[in-house]
């Protein structure tokens, strides 16, 4: 074979294998996947009741306006998955947690899941300090958490676990500078000039009093592939929060970002994997040791019967945030009175957002008044509650969650979200009442809001399958109790103790 020939075909056998941005794909994979948590709620009274005052208050008003940027695909070929939980077994409020490995050597950080942010970030320390990645307990054969002070709601100083990211011990890490351009695009900026040795810092404040300040750097996640190959997806941008305040703060690591938003770490991953991503959410009374998965890239299992499909509305309110275009809202099989226009986007404070950060649906007060009445009329005749904080219909009743009571003349009626195209949520009733809010108590799943947009929060969304296809602009979603999922991907999770290079 002549020289030159050899040369090109040694060329294009390391363009195979690299990708875009010398990201390696893994041969014929098309997505890569990462573990999911999902929320599970205490056993005991008073445990249950400080966790759904905890739920409440994460849930109120938490979005903030943002900037849309719609990913651009760079490459098709590839998937990965990340295993995701639940977490109110570990928060106490309901949150789903992803398993994230993160720098150089990678380390697992356990991340909440949210569509509704721009902003990933991790706690972080600046310091090189000696001794080994402490873990959270939830996180396996990691080495006992360490203990350091924060802020509780009351403003007073407590003592937390915090498990740590080190940037100093990290060989991938690079701080961006009040300099950069790049830094001056950043949302949540606080830098006061272009200094070249400043660090890029942030300061991001929810709604829902939740903060976090920090510096921003460029950083590598590992991810494990279907096939058991091992890659770096490169050029995340990452925030090292070095104070965080807030109801939930304290109970994970930090934020993953799926929002609509060019630094979003959403962004990163599907812009390298076929511009989508999918995530199936496990029931919020799923075991602990039950993982569903996370999924950037093609997911056979979008793909399969009963998948519904509607457009990805980008809200003008919140340009972060994305949803459905919602037509109507049906109890019963008979649609509501609600006017049209708290579903247009096109006016104030109208249309509806998905977000996982949040549990509890919220609903304008002209939405939440229909679907509260029509609900409240098959459980009128059971005693009223109006002592549980942070929810206006309450009942006494031993809820099992199957939506048919003979014994107290029960059966909760159908509810749906009719969409664009036909489309259709219909969550079981577990998802429409929240069995035990206090033991024996059990709650509409339904909060009112001030204002729009409407938010469609984990709860409703438990137990489907969700794809974001940021390409087509596409929603697609079907019932799964994502138990398949953890079967599948088993092989795919990453070992705890490896370091990928």
């Amino acid at each position: 074979m002549p020289p030159g020939l050899l040369l090109l075909c040694l060329l294009q056998l390391l363009l195979l294998d690299l990708g875009d941005h010398g990201f390696r794909r893994a041969g014929a994979a098309d997505s890569f996947h990462l573990p999911v948590s999902a929320p599970v709620v205490p056993d005991s009274a008073e445990e249950r009741r400080l966790h759904y005052r905890a739920l409440e208050a994460k849930d109120l008003l938490r979005h903030r306006r943002m900037t849309r940027q719609v990913p651009e695909l760079m490459s098709n070929t590839s998937m990965f998955e990340l295993p995701m939980r639940s977490a109110v077994n570990i928060a106490h409020v309901g949150m789903y947690i992803v398993v994230v490995r993160i720098g150089t050597p990678a380390l697992p950080y356990s991340l909440v899941l949210d569509t509704a942010n721009d902003l990933t970030w991790i706690n972080c320390r600046l310091r090189r300090r000696k001794g080994k990645h402490p873990g959270r307990p939830h996180v396996k054969k990691q080495p006992p958490t360490t203990t350091t002070m924060a802020i509780d709601d009351a403003g007073e100083p407590v003592k937390v676990l915090k498990n740590w990211y080190r940037p100093a011990l990290s060989d991938s890490w690079r701080r961006y500078r009040c300099s950069q351009k790049l830094c001056m695009d950043f949302p949540h900026n606080t830098c006061q000039g272009n200094n070249q040795t400043t660090s890029c810092t942030y300061f991001q404040e929810l709604q829902d009093g939740t903060t976090t300040s920090g510096i921003y750097g460029q950083e590598k996640a590992s991810v494990l592939f279907p096939n058991g190959t091992m890659a770096k997806l490169p050029g995340l941008v990452l925030g090292c929060s070095t104070f965080e305040a807030g109801g939930a703060v304290d109970s994970h690591d930090g934020v993953l970002s799926l929002g609509n938003s060019r630094i979003a770490f959403g962004f990163t991953a599907t812009k390298r994997f076929g511009g989508r991503f999918s995530f199936c959410l496990l029931a919020t009374a799923s075991d602990r040791n039950t993982s569903s998965y996370l999924t950037f890239g093609s997911n056979p299992a979008v793909e399969s019967p009963g998948t519904m499909e509607t457009p990805l509305i980008y809200n003008v309110e919140l340009p972060v945030a994305y949803g459905p275009h919602v037509t109507a809202l049906l109890v019963g099989g008979v649609p509501l009175d609600i006017p049209p226009e708290v579903w247009d986007y096109g006016f104030a404070h109208g249309g509806v957002v998905l977000d996982t950060g949040t549990s509890i649906t919220g609903l304008v007060p002209a939405a939440y008044d229909a679907v509260t009445a029509a609900l409240d009329r098959h459980l009128a005749h059971l005693e009223k509650v109006t002592d549980v904080l942070g929810f206006d219909y309450c009942y006494n009743w031993n809820f099992t969650g199957d939506g048919v009571d003979p014994a107290h003349n029960v059966t909760i009626p159908s509810f749906a979200i009719e969409m664009d195209g036909g489309a259709r949520l219909e969550p079981d009733a577990k998802s429409i009442v929240m069995p035990d809010v206090v033991p024996g108590v059990a709650c509409l799943a339904f909060r009112r809001l001030v204002q729009g947009p409407a938010i469609i929060g984990n709860v409703l969304m438990q137990e489907h399958i969700w794809e974001i296809d940021h390409v087509k602009e596409m929603l697609r979603f079907r019932k799964d109790n994502c138990l398949d999922q953890n079967k599948n991907a088993t092989s795919s999770s990453p070992p705890a103790t490896d370091h990928a290079a």
